[in-house]
């Protein structure tokens, strides 16, 4: 399945990790790995969705993925908190 990130425009979503609720202290961190050349790409859930209080919202700003270079990228997911890492 293919995901595209549009340069210069918001990107907003919400997810859950049931077994990691944010209200446990967790951060949700994505990184993004170009497959060619460049630089890898890491921002971080900084809110809470409305309707799922557990869960993780995403947003970075236009003016941040506006200076992301574009290609095709891998991407990884992981929750971590005090000196702990959990990939998912």
């Amino acid at each position: 399945m293919k995901t595209e990130i549009v340069i210069g425009d918001t990107l907003d979503f919400e997810t859950s990790v049931p077994d990691y609720p944010n209200t446990d202290g967790w951060t949700l961190t994505f990184r993004l790995i170009p497959l060619v050349s460049g630089t890898a790409i890491s921002f971080s859930a900084s809110g809470t969705p409305a309707d799922d209080p557990l869960g993780y919202r995403v947003q970075v700003a236009p003016a941040t993925t506006a200076a992301w270079t574009a290609g095709e990228y891998a991407w990884n997911s992981y929750l971590s908190k005090s000196g702990a890492r959990q990939k998912i």
